[in-house]
């Protein structure tokens, strides 16, 4: 799970800097990725925590069903300039 959630953190910086999706989007990607980090981390060193860490950071890790369902409902519109 530690090299599920690292691939958020970049993803998320992309979507912060692009303005192609919300940046709220992007950070919570980013702070998602941090999250299953804090998970993995957990397991190697409390294997008896994961639940509770597990239970503590659902809120967070679902920053990548926010996205996706952004995706799939509003989808990536492209701005485009006004023509006068």
């Amino acid at each position: 799970m530690m090299f599920a959630g690292l691939w958020l953190f970049p993803f998320g910086l992309l979507v912060y800097k692009s303005h192609f999706l919300p940046r709220l989007l992007g950070v919570w990607l980013m702070i998602a990725g941090f999250a299953w980090l804090a998970f993995s981390v957990s397991g190697l060193l409390r294997p008896g925590y994961e639940d509770k860490v597990y239970s503590a950071i659902q809120p967070i890790v679902l920053g990548e069903v926010a996205t996706m369902l952004w995706l799939a409902i509003m989808g990536a519109k492209d701005k485009r300039p006004a023509t006068t």
